[in-house]
């Protein structure tokens, strides 16, 4: 992502902030499926072979990314469409998102309320 002069475009600070926050909120996801197996196995020992079948398992698992993904994707676009005026640079090592918003020409606040939700 970094050239020799450790630039990064716009269009690759975008995709690094919608990579780095779907993994982020995958994980949370996983957790999530991670306690239900643990209180699957705890609670019902008998019967967790039938409930977390490798299907389910991997249901839930789909399950998570797709969420993960669509809850991060419409703040990023929203964010890509922003008009960014003046010097755009960041004197930091991955693009956030408060960053970006930070360099925006235009009222962000429906944007970090978004964001402050999620």
């Amino acid at each position: 992502l970094l050239t020799e002069g450790k630039t990064i475009s716009l269009p690759g600070c975008f995709l690094q902030m919608l990579f780095f926050y779907c993994l982020g909120t995958c994980t949370v996801f996983h957790m999530a499926v991670m306690s239900l197996d643990r209180c699957v196995a705890i609670c019902h020992p008998l019967h967790y072979s039938a409930v977390m079948s490798s299907r389910f398992c991997l249901q839930l698992i789909l399950t998570c990314w797709a969420l993960s993904f669509f809850l991060m994707f419409p703040p990023t676009i929203m964010t890509v469409q922003l008009p960014f005026c003046g010097p755009n640079v960041m004197n930091h090592f991955y693009c956030d998102v408060s960053l970006l918003l930070q360099l925006s020409c235009t009222d962000t606040s429906f944007i970090e309320e978004l964001m402050f939700i999620i």
